[in-house]
């Protein structure tokens, strides 16, 4: 028996001198497991955000998403693995917690469309979320939605009524950070701007009226291939003075979410191919197309539209991206799942110490 223990000493012994060590390591699960196992060093900090709320945040700033009911699967609204709902759990997750990209104490808002379950809710105030139950604003049937899962964007007009804060930030659910955003609010393009008011030719009677001041910045739809930083000059833009509304910075004002929905009322007003955005579009359209708000142009730093891995390595702050499926799926896809794994690994870990 001692031989033959001797022999399975030296044969396990042999295995694992000879055994090579790989190549290569898994960069999604070295960050999920070094990320758990720093959780305990986030409980205070993630416990005491577990409860915010409107009434208990100081704070004049706020980063905002909007999240819709499911689309893909309109039988099973609690399915908590919704790419939307994760995404939105992800930004959470980076604004709040992560040290690399986590705000200086600004809350995060979750407007939620009523389609959205109690069981979705209730994950995302457990992650540290305002959210938020925003009344709905019906859309007309002069507007047709040009996809399932924009049924709802007008419900992100709600954030104009949101009035305890002097700027709020909106970013799309599938945005992914690579650094700290708290510094949009400091760009020159999100102060206060006059209105102009001294064109009576240019205000529509049927239109409400407009706020003497306002602020709207946010930067120009991109074109996929374009370079970092974009510029007019590198054709990276198909139109300089078309926004997208997947990022922007805005003052809540009631008079011009007044101003919004009495456009919205009026049938073909703007072009309503992409909802929201062609409203926003038209409402804060140049000066030269005769309009008397117009939006303001932020750093193109602060957010990409059909990102690639040059604008990521070249410093962009964030990601207008799908995590699931990504453009530049080489490039990019990597690094947007790692993130995807560090927020489930990090609340797996948090929530098994509580």
């Amino acid at each position: 028996m001692g031989l033959y223990l001797l022999l399975a000493v030296v044969a396990i012994f042999t295995l694992f001198v000879y055994t090579p060590l790989p190549k290569a390591y898994d960069h999604q699960r070295d960050a999920l497991v070094k990320h758990v196992a720093g959780a305990t060093t986030a409980i205070t900090k993630s416990t005491s955000q577990h409860q915010a709320t409107l009434e208990t945040t100081k704070s004049k700033y706020a980063f905002a998403t909007l999240l819709a009911s499911d689309a893909t699967h309109p039988d099973d609204q609690d399915n908590l693995q919704d790419d939307y709902f994760i995404a939105t759990r992800l930004l959470a997750y980076q604004i709040l917690h992560a040290p690399e990209t986590r705000s200086n104490d600004i809350p995060f808002i979750v407007l939620a469309t009523k389609g959205v379950s109690e069981a979705k809710r209730a994950r995302l105030r457990h992650d540290g979320a305002i959210v938020l139950s925003v009344e709905t604003i019906e859309k007309p049937s002069w507007v047709e939605a040009g996809a399932a899962n924009w049924e709802e964007v007008f419900d992100k007009l709600r954030l104009w009524s949101l009035t305890q804060f002097d700027l709020i930030c909106f970013l799309d659910g599938d945005t992914v950070l690579n650094r700290p955003l708290d510094g949009v609010f400091a760009d020159p393009a999100a102060t206060p701007q006059n209105t102009t008011l001294s064109r009576p030719e240019t205000i529509k009677q049927d239109e409400a009226p407009l706020p003497a001041t306002y602020v709207f910045a946010g930067q120009p739809e991109m074109n996929r291939k374009h370079t970092y930083p974009p510029s007019a000059a590198t054709n990276s833009y198909p139109n300089i003075h078309y926004l997208n509304a997947g990022f922007f910075v805005m003052q809540p004002s009631l008079q011009l979410l007044t101003h919004y929905l009495s456009i919205l009322a009026l049938p073909n007003r703007f072009v309503p191919k992409f909802p929201e955005q062609n409203l926003l579009n038209y409402a804060h359209r140049s000066a030269e197309e005769g309009g008397n708000m117009p939006w303001k142009m932020l750093e193109p730093q602060w957010n990409i539209h059909y990102p690639t891995r040059e604008d990521l390595e070249g410093g962009v702050v964030s990601l207008h991206e799908k995590w699931w499926a990504p453009g530049d799926e080489e490039g990019l896809g990597p690094y947007l799942r790692s993130w995807r794994w560090r927020m489930e690994g990090f609340w797996e870990g948090v929530d098994e110490l509580r």
